[in-house]
């Protein structure tokens, strides 16, 4: 049912108390959530603008969980001789990789790298990917690629909670794969969120916003920055009033490392020529507030 229980089946497979998982920081936080619940060991690992350090994930790590190809939040795709660099460290170390192939399908800007699955050649790489970006998310329909023994273990416990994702929307996508809707579908998509990537990429020059991370080969988000001392979290209350939507930063960073002036900028819903008047009205909360003193 989506990516999120694809980890969560990862996460109960692979973790629990005395073992180690290695994270990027900051990440998707439902995950590390998952992973306190497990009791396992968790080394949030800062990631660069290349993605996560494969020379920072200790030797005692059991699982290393990564998302490639756009980092969430921070957007970076991770080069391919880093990739090599990460698979290297995962078998120096005998460790199992968690691919999340987060937003792989909206390279609109360059041809997407390929995926670590499809340069594994120790079978120590789990894939997860979902349809809840390219399609909908209501779909709630991702899948898992590994080795068959761990497949079959991922099936036995997926029965255990639910007996599988309805029958008939599987069918459905199948179809709507097999005749070529799917591929017209990412093309359509690809345009259009080109077109947006570039009204916002203008808008925030003109308004003179920090960008802190932004997909050289797409994705449908800005990761940003504001001022020191800006806590984002208030800054998007206030911004709800005008129908303006930020998503606040801190929650992707772990505890240890939380930042409260970063947030996320998303572009796959919104039109175009709505995009810049919210930049205008982000901009001016934004601004420190000035007093004004009389005589």
């Amino acid at each position: 049912l989506g990516a999120q229980n694809a980890l969560w089946l990862v996460a109960q497979l692979l973790l629990g108390p005395g073992r180690k998982a290695a994270l990027e920081d900051p990440t998707y936080y439902t995950l590390r959530d998952q992973l306190v619940y497990r009791g396992c060991e968790i080394d949030c690992l800062p990631v660069d603008h290349d993605g996560l350090p494969p020379d920072t994930i200790s030797a005692d790590t059991d699982v290393i969980f990564t998302t490639p190809s756009h980092q969430s939040p921070t957007t970076a795709t991770m080069p391919m001789a880093r990739r090599k660099q990460l698979l290297d460290r995962a078998r120096d170390i005998d460790a199992v990789i968690v691919e999340d192939d987060y937003e792989f399908e909206m390279s609109f800007l360059g041809a997407p790298s390929p995926a670590l699955k499809s340069l594994d050649a120790d079978g120590r790489v789990v894939y997860v990917g979902s349809f809840s970006k390219s399609l909908f998310p209501g779909l709630r329909l991702g899948y898992l690629v590994g080795s068959e023994p761990f497949i079959r273990q991922a099936r036995a416990l997926r029965a255990n909670v639910l007996r599988h994702p309805p029958g008939h929307v599987q069918r459905t996508v199948a179809y709507f794969l097999s005749l070529g809707h799917y591929d017209a579908q990412i093309r359509r998509m690809a345009k259009v969120l080109h077109d947006r990537r570039c009204v916002i990429e203008d808008a925030v020059k003109q308004h003179d916003l920090s960008v802190a991370g932004v997909g050289v080969y797409g994705g449908s988000s800005l990761w940003m920055r504001a001022d020191e001392g800006i806590d984002t979290a208030e800054v998007a209350q206030r911004l709800k009033e005008k129908s303006v939507i930020i998503e606040p930063g801190a929650p992707f960073f772990a505890p240890e490392h939380r930042k409260q002036n970063y947030y996320r900028l998303g572009y796959s819903s919104i039109p175009a020529n709505r995009i810049e008047p919210g930049l205008a009205l982000l901009a001016d909360a934004l601004r420190p507030v000035k007093t004004t003193i009389t005589a």
